[in-house]
């Protein structure tokens, strides 16, 4: 099997995430802040209407 680049690059960056917050708690506490700093840049959509037909 070939070595992928973009793999190679996915799996480093992970390590390096594994590093910084070894726990799953510390992870959601980063996640939490970074989605609080680009809230501005953040779209929320409004969900749509199924398409399929209900069984009545």
């Amino acid at each position: 099997m070939q070595n992928d680049p973009i793999v190679q690059e996915v799996r480093s960056i992970r390590k390096e995430i594994e590093q910084q917050f070894p726990n799953a708690n510390a992870y959601y506490q980063h996640l939490e802040q970074q989605q609080a700093s680009y809230k501005q840049k953040l779209v929320k959509r409004q969900p749509r209407r199924s398409t399929r037909a209900q069984a009545s």
